[in-house]
């Protein structure tokens, strides 16, 4: 029995490693309360470069949950007892919880923007993502709750697990595509090249700065790893936002 608790324990944990550094986020009944936010800004709903600034926040909670994953792995190597191991399996997941549950509030505003062919639908597609996130999560501290009832029937653990790692792998792929959805929208459609592209923007050259510059802040690796294959679904969806604001576009003051 007890080999088998430490089994089920190394499973849950391996699963906690892979998908933290996807996505995750609260339940309903968590997104009921307002999570604990510290790194919000002033909203502007009707606002593409606002909404834009807001995706990127949230961006860097999803980047803080994912380093929830690296500290529990350090405490890991640290202790060997299996209950404290889940204690702390619990304690990170759901500070990770925390993190997604936020990069969710500091999109809701733009769910209500008049923008309704891309900020309104974007941002509620995207707030969506997350906190399915969320409840993949919740199934996944039910996994942990129930260990020793599970530790009898392995099999019907491996089963929630490994719906859950597959959950995750396609809202991953959603976020990507929200991602481009969202950098699109700053492209000015009114200003058409003599060629018939699109090169101009709807953000000025300073806010295309901040963008870029909050950007390398929260991933300043991105430059090298975000266009990598093989790069992790968070530093890849990074990257997205590298390649968009380092193209030749020109910028709506130029």
């Amino acid at each position: 029995m007890a080999g088998q608790f430490r089994l089920l324990v190394l499973t849950v944990r391996l699963t906690l490693l892979a998908g933290v550094m996807l996505l995750t986020t609260a339940t309903e009944d968590a997104a009921q309360t307002t999570p604990s936010c510290s790194n919000l800004h002033p909203v502007r709903p009707d606002s593409s470069y606002a909404f834009a600034q807001a995706s990127l926040i949230a961006l860097s909670y999803a980047k803080s949950a994912g380093l929830e994953a690296e500290a529990f792995e350090t405490e890991r190597k640290a202790e060997s007892n299996a209950q404290t191991l889940l204690i702390a399996m619990m304690r990170h997941t759901k500070t990770a919880s925390e993190s997604y549950a936020c990069a969710a509030v500091v999109l809701e505003p733009y769910k209500r923007s008049a923008d309704q062919k891309v900020i309104a639908p974007t941002a509620d597609r995207a707030s969506r993502i997350y906190r399915q996130h969320v409840k993949l999560n919740d199934q996944f501290l039910d996994v942990l709750r129930n260990l020793p009832d599970l530790a009898n029937q392995p099999a019907k653990g491996a089963d929630t697990i490994s719906t859950i790692e597959v959950e995750r792998g396609k809202l991953g792929n959603d976020l990507i595509k929200v991602t481009t959805l969202t950098l699109l929208g700053l492209v000015d459609q009114n200003k058409i090249a003599k060629d018939g592209t699109l090169q101009t923007l709807v953000i000025t050259r300073v806010e295309r700065k901040e963008l870029l510059d909050r950007l390398l802040r929260t991933f300043p690796k991105v430059k090298e790893e975000g266009n990598r294959s093989g790069a992790p679904d968070m530093m890849f969806t990074a990257g997205l936002y590298y390649q968009f604001l380092t193209k030749p576009y020109k910028s709506a003051d130029e």
